[in-house]
């Protein structure tokens, strides 16, 4: 992609994010975002269709962020260092995560790392014989869920407590399924 094209995407994208840290989505008009980042509307037209377009391509963007950072990491099981990769990367990247979290984007954003977490819980846990005990979609969206919900609490609470106090949270209450499924 032509770099003018990225600076420009970038530049639409980050003037946004500023606006919808200040008015919140429902009051961001492209007209807004075309003045604040001193261009024309056709421009951001030209790159988005709406600001619903530019809210999913943002989300998109930040998920997308989070997950590469993940596959970076070398640890892709429900393990200590794997939250703890996750933990450090959404402290030093707080505002925006917060900011997604917290807004209007919320239900997109949450709904978006909601999919990606089932997806990589239900991979590490696998479709095995000797898990027919419990139901693999139970297991799934039950640790998802509570992934989900801690991680929120998190960061709408500013970080309460430290990335290494969390993730020994999450590994106690977590225990029976990081045993089970991560032996197996």
């Amino acid at each position: 992609m032509d770099r003018r094209i990225q600076k420009t995407r970038q530049l639409i994208m980050n003037t946004f994010l500023d606006l919808l840290a200040e008015k919140g989505f429902e009051k961001i008009t492209i007209s807004d975002i075309a003045e604040r980042a001193n261009i024309n509307r056709g421009t951001v037209y030209l790159h988005y269709v709406d600001k619903f377009d530019l809210l999913d391509k943002c989300i998109e963007t930040y998920v997308e962020l989070l997950l590469n950072h993940c596959a970076n990491s070398t640890d892709t099981n429900l393990s200590a260092s794997a939250f703890q990769s996750v933990f450090e990367y959404l402290e030093k990247n707080f505002t925006i995560y917060k900011l997604l979290l917290s807004n209007e984007g919320v239900g997109f954003f949450r709904s978006r790392l909601y999919d990606i977490i089932a997806q990589t819980v239900t991979e590490v846990i696998g479709i095995k014989p000797e898990n027919n005990a419990f139901s693999n979609g139970i297991t799934t969206h039950f640790l998802t869920s509570g992934f989900i919900g801690v991680l929120e609490w998190w960061i709408n609470n500013s970080m309460p407590c430290n990335v290494q106090e969390i993730t020994e949270q999450l590994m106690f209450l977590l225990e029976p399924y990081t045993k089970r499924f991560v032996s197996l």
